[in-house]
């Protein structure tokens, strides 16, 4: 073929035609396509070195700074501001006076409480001398009564001596005996019904008594109360502290029908304060008591504090269907820079990985555009891979730091039909891409995706695969490829674990530190070449998956 090539070139030499450049022009270019345009060069894929460094995984979150002690005070009593003893950021001790409403209404009531007493008092005495009274009476009443019981006595002794008699005596005279008998036994009764009459006279001042003494005992708890509001009438600080907030100003009106107004805001100590942080109910499972935790606030950028959850509360708050639960951060603040009110963007680090091999997590989410040809010395070459694993087994088990096999390569699986496969770019690829967050797109050159233009990027950490848990862990065995030597691409299966949302821990695996790892595929070069399905029945993504180029259609 060499051969007539250069024939064709002499001929055209000869002629020198304008038609003739345009022929040896064509020529070169079908030339060049039907020898280099099936195969992929090395330029055309992005790559980036496997590493060791740190795998951190993070819960982000946003709270609020508080004092650790806050204090509402209030007016337990309705009244007129008639003065104010402190003012916005004021510091006070515990039982200063902070505001006094206007006594005189107050004091009316007092004195006329302390009147009911007293009228209350003179009640009592007065039962006590109708007591004494009657007592009196009573005693004059009883000697009464024994003076008309020895009456008729004598009366009724003289009946029967002028009965014995009454042969004697004339019946006149007997007569006049039992008359003067039936009169002495009318007035004992009388006086001994009298004796009965200030006996009751008695008692009912004994209850007069009691009822008094009851009033000198409600007279005085009226008089306590009113004692009480006056006292509320002065407000003090019920804590030491500084005042975060004043409500009310001199002369305005408070109402206490129902509840207590707040008239000052004093919280207890701001070197020591707190971080209300809301938890989602996705990362609650992470966190626990005394982790460590950072936030920043916008007053202060580019500047970290830090803290400990102290408390990680089981009350769940719900808004807009998102669940949260609080916890709670406490943090020194000695240079006085956090005030209450803030908000925090908070950063709790809950799993870290030290000097473990890390991959960007593009490169297990790249899938390459392989030609039929390229498939099937892939497959050959994997199945011979396998069957090597396979007589190792065999022999007496896998080689330490030898891949385990995949399904794939245990049951010798043939890829799809092409027919069946998702065509690439389609939703469904996120499937493969992973948690991240991070769908890569137009990438040209770029080592490890440093200045990668990206989707979705989130600081948060995230698995990397739909595959892993909460706590970005990857346990389950991935392919990534690796650029070999001979500036060829080969499948590796390693063992991933946790994940930042960037780059992820190889747990185990066919692969090394200084190994090049793809993570895209340009689209320079590979336009005439169609998506085909991998030797591992795996579906073909968009132009290199999730790191390379522009999925079709877009």
């Amino acid at each position: 073929m060499a051969e007539r090539l250069k024939r064709f070139i002499a001929i055209i030499k000869k002629r020198r035609t304008p038609i003739g450049i345009i022929v040896l022009l064509a020529a070169a270019v079908g030339l060049a396509a039907f020898l280099w345009g099936d195969k992929a060069s090395a330029s055309d894929y992005i790559t980036a070195r496997v590493e060791r460094g740190t795998v951190e995984v993070n819960v982000a979150a946003t709270g609020t700074v508080q004092a650790v002690t806050t204090v509402q005070v209030g007016s337990q009593v309705s009244g007129t501001v008639q003065w104010l003893g402190a003012d916005f950021n004021s510091q006070v001790k515990r039982g200063q006076v902070v505001a006094r409403l206007d006594p005189a209404i107050f004091q009316a009531q007092v004195d006329n409480a302390r009147a009911n007493v007293t009228n209350a008092q003179a009640a009592v005495q007065a039962a006590e001398t109708e007591i004494i009274n009657q007592k009196a009476n009573l005693q004059a009443i009883k000697a009464n009564l024994e003076v008309t019981r020895v009456q008729r006595e004598d009366a009724l002794a003289l009946v029967k001596r002028y009965q014995d008699l009454k042969n004697v005596l004339s019946g006149r005279d007997l007569e006049a005996a039992q008359a003067q008998a039936n009169a002495a036994v009318a007035r004992y009764e009388q006086a001994a019904a009298q004796v009965a009459q200030v006996q009751s006279a008695g008692a009912t001042a004994k209850a007069k008594l009691d009822q008094a003494k009851a009033s000198v005992s409600q007279a005085k708890a009226q008089l306590q109360q009113s004692q009480l509001n006056l006292d509320h009438s002065i407000i003090a600080s019920p804590i030491d502290g500084v005042v975060v907030s004043r409500n009310v100003d001199v002369g305005q009106t408070v109402a206490a029908s129902l509840s207590a107004p707040t008239l000052f805001t004093i919280a207890n100590d701001l070197t020591k304060m707190q971080v209300l942080a809301s938890i989602d109910e996705a990362d609650v499972g992470q966190i626990r008591q005394g982790i460590k935790a950072s936030f920043s606030v916008d007053a202060y950028p580019g500047e970290t504090f830090s803290g400990e959850i102290s408390q990680l509360r089981l009350n769940a708050q719900t808004a807009q269907n998102v669940v949260t639960y609080s916890a709670v951060i406490d943090v020194a603040n000695t240079a006085m820079k956090l005030r209450p009110g803030m908000t925090a963007n908070i950063t709790i680090p809950v799993a870290k990985r030290d000097n473990v091999l890390t991959v960007p997590n593009a490169a297990l989410r790249f899938k390459p555009n392989l030609s039929e040809k390229e498939q099937e010395a892939l497959r050959q070459k994997m199945e011979q891979r396998r069957q090597e694993r396979e007589a190792q087994r065999q022999a007496g088990g896998t080689q330490e730091g030898q891949p385990a096999a995949t399904p794939q390569d245990q049951q010798g699986q043939q890829p799809a039909p092409q027919s069946a496969q998702q065509p690439a770019g389609q939703p469904g690829d996120t499937a493969q891409s992973g948690g991240g967050g991070q769908r890569q797109r137009g990438q040209g050159g770029q080592g490890s995706g440093g200045g990668q233009r990206q989707q979705g990027n989130s600081n948060q950490s995230a698995p990397a695969s739909g595959g892993g848990d909460s706590g970005g862990q990857r346990r389950q065995g991935q392919m990534i490829w690796v650029l070999t030597g001979t500036k060829t691409i080969e499948p590796r299966f390693v063992r991933a674990g946790l994940t930042n949302g960037r780059v992820t821990e190889v747990m185990g695996g066919d692969i090394h530190e200084g190994d090049i790892v793809i993570i895209g595929q340009n689209e320079t070069g590979n336009s005439n070449r169609q998506p085909a399905a991998t030797p591992f029945g795996q579906r073909p993504p968009g132009a290199g998956g999730g790191g390379g180029g522009r999925p079709p259609g877009r």
